[in-house]
């Protein structure tokens, strides 16, 4: 992937690093910015008309709103299966249950940052402390700028923007780490050029070590899938256009004056002189073609990122085995995307391993390792309750893995009491169910 946002920096000097990251912004290229924006606001589904009105000029967009339809989000989350089901975090060969309680959403936002990574090629994602709850919390973000020393593939610091000072300028963080005897760096820069401190770290330190971002890099963008998301919602507005002119344009003949100012409607009488005739013209259309023009293209487009996701309405759902077959190459892509994801997921922990030891004094060990679930086609009931059967008959699956296969948020306690009640109840009916004896029938007659 050719990357845009890349600086590099001559030598470690402090100065030197302050310099190059004050100028930075001066290197914004507006085209490539402009192109990660629609991205954004299509997958988010914001500011839409924006990036559609433009298309129509003058007052046609007075007879009708703008239409989209969520594409881009669909297209990434059929694409991105991996945060489906929250994988399996292990350290030290153990789950990292203790870990996973400093963190805050964590798959719901790697979820969302996977998707974004697929569709703009790359995503960051900032771990931050806070204070007050007492975890880590995670930002997602899609404009950063990476700055790297001569010779080097890997970045030293990070940049991206939070917000506006009052002044009106832009602001910036800026991260770097430790490097050759060099304490990191972190502070705030302006698009005035100048530099200050974060409150409450004057020498501008990172207090880390390391950056407290990480990445995830993929080889392509989907690109074609955002312009897809345009021309769709540019032609469903064309469609909504030909229904509404559907109903004609009123037009008057045979009156030779200026046409007076008619009002008309269903409870109106129209009175028209001798000779003159009132009709309805409306331009010609295939609006049913036009729909299955825009299919045809969402088709090829979901085709060309081994998608299969259908758009008519009133088809059969297909059966567990012809889904497998038709998802093929998207589990096959998957696959693919395991190693980048393992990748981030190394790169993350060692983040906030290090922000937990700096902010709580709790070291957790350096081996840690993600297994992500293996993505399932649904079975039909009858399959899935042979299944389940032959797993509890050959020792394959407890009574406690089959009632969290049908209840996976039950927590270790609320199964023990449900399982004893089950137990118990089964108790009751085995004894209800026994032949009574002689004696005990005789004593209820008598």
């Amino acid at each position: 992937m050719e990357f845009h946002d890349k600086i590099t920096i001559p030598n470690l000097g402090k100065m030197a690093v302050m310099d190059s990251v004050r100028n930075a912004e001066d290197m914004v290229l507006k085209d490539e910015y402009a192109k990660k924006q629609t991205a954004l606001d299509f997958y988010y589904n914001r500011n839409i008309d924006s990036h559609i009105e433009p298309y129509f000029p003058g007052h046609t967009l007075s007879q009708i709103p703008t239409t989209f339809l969520r594409i881009l989000p669909r297209f990434a989350k059929a694409r991105m299966m991996l945060y489906k089901a929250p994988p399996k975090r292990l350290i030290g060969g153990e789950m990292a249950d203790e870990y996973m309680e400093y963190t805050y959403h964590l798959d719901s936002v790697l979820r969302t940052a996977s998707e974004l990574a697929w569709t703009l090629g790359m995503i960051h994602v900032r771990s931050k402390w806070n204070d007050r709850k007492n975890r880590i919390e995670y930002d997602i973000l899609p404009n950063v700028k990476e700055y790297y020393y001569d010779g080097e593939t890997f970045p030293f610091g990070y940049s991206y923007e939070i917000g506006k000072d009052s002044q009106g300028n832009r602001q910036f963080y800026f991260f770097s780490e430790d490097r050759d005897g060099e304490q990191g760096l972190h502070f705030i820069f302006t698009s005035d050029h100048k530099i200050k401190a974060v409150e409450g770290n004057p020498d501008m330190i990172n207090i880390y070590g390391i950056n407290p971002i990480s990445r995830i890099m993929f080889p392509y963008s989907a690109s074609d899938v955002v312009r897809c998301a345009v021309n769709t919602s540019i032609a469903f507005t064309e469609v909504m256009l030909a229904i509404r002119y559907q109903t004609g344009s009123p037009v008057m003949t045979g009156i030779d004056t200026e046409i007076p100012n008619i009002k008309f409607g269903i409870d109106r009488l129209i009175s028209l002189p001798e000779g003159a005739n009132l009709s309805y013209i409306a331009p010609p259309s295939n609006i049913p073609a036009m729909i299955q023009g825009i299919k045809e293209y969402l088709t090829i487009t979901a085709q060309n990122h081994s998608l299969s996701i259908n758009f008519s309405q009133g088809t059969t759902p297909p059966s567990g085995i012809a889904l497998k077959i038709m998802n093929l190459e998207n589990e096959e892509a998957r696959e693919a995307d395991i190693p980048l994801f393992k990748e981030f997921e190394e790169m993350r922990y060692e983040v906030d391993r290090r922000l937990i030891e700096v902010h709580v004094g709790r070291v957790f060990d350096e081996s840690y390792a993600v297994d992500f679930e293996e993505s399932k086609v649904p079975l039909e009931w009858n399959q899935e309750k042979d299944k389940l059967q032959f797993m509890l008959d050959n020792g394959l699956m407890t009574k406690k893995d089959l009632y969290k296969f049908f209840n996976s948020d039950i927590t270790d306690e609320e199964l023990e009491i449900k399982l004893e009640e089950i137990e118990e109840e089964q108790l009751v009916e085995e004894v209800t169910e026994q032949p009574q004896s002689p004696l005990v029938a005789a004593l209820q007659r008598g």
